[in-house]
């Protein structure tokens, strides 16, 4: 089984060497940094590779939900609260998991359970060079880069559109990016990402895809000039 690399952020020492301690006693787990405050886990956990996040919700300065908002990179999120009331927000942001204080050792490990089943999903599903798993209203969803016309940003979440249906996935435009094979996407606005093999016709300005027209900026009109000329 692969090791998960993790993070803690929690303003109580008290649960937060508990939660050190039970992340410890899972070998399929290395803690690899924590922190008393949201402030100093942003300036520091993007350059750190985790893929699993535990995140307390009610802390001082940055709270919970203002450092899930700010993190810019693909991660697993697991909420540690002694407040019921922010469950419903919280799967707003696909959490894994919502852990509600005091939890026992049994249901924090069930909750490692679910991380790991997103991950397998994920990793079985990766090696298909065709194929992008992503978790869209509490689900996991398989689509196709062929079938994939662009993706549009809003707001904290992408639209992803393919000819049968719209995904939306909470993601910012950065990160989504990073997933997709650059020989196939290419993002041509600060809102829109293309399929390149799905771009009918484009100018200076914008590119058409089934009719719709996104628009292009200069940058990226000179990526797609030469993209496509290579491609021709």
């Amino acid at each position: 089984m692969k090791t998960l690399k993790c993070a803690v952020v929690e303003d109580s020492t008290l649960h937060r060497v508990l939660l050190e301690k039970m992340i410890r006693e899972i070998k399929a787990l290395e803690l690899v940094c924590s922190y008393s405050n949201g402030e100093n886990a942003f300036n520091d956990i993007e350059n750190k590779e985790i893929q699993l996040l535990f995140v307390d919700i009610e802390m001082p300065g940055m709270n919970g939900f203002d450092l899930i908002e700010k993190l810019d990179m693909p991660i697993q999120l697991i909420i540690t609260s002694a407040n019921p009331r922010h469950a419903i927000r919280a799967f707003d942001y696909n959490v894994t998991d919502y852990l509600l204080k005091p939890y026992t050792p049994q249901r924090f490990r069930k909750a490692i359970q679910k991380v790991f089943s997103n991950y397998n999903l994920f990793s079985k599903n990766s090696n298909d060079n065709n194929v992008l798993m992503v978790r869209s209203n509490l689900k996991e969803v398989r689509l196709f880069y062929k079938d994939m016309l662009w993706i549009e940003a809003l707001g904290d979440y992408v639209k992803i559109v393919t000819k049968e249906k719209n995904v939306l996935v909470l993601s910012s435009m950065k990160s989504f990016m990073a997933r997709l094979p650059k020989d196939k996407f290419l993002r041509v606005h600060k809102s829109y990402i293309v399929n390149l093999e799905k771009i009918e016709l484009y100018n200076h300005r914008h590119v058409q895809i089934l009719n719709k027209k996104l628009p292009l900026s200069r940058n990226s009109n000179l990526k797609l000039d030469e993209i496509l000329n290579f491609l021709s």
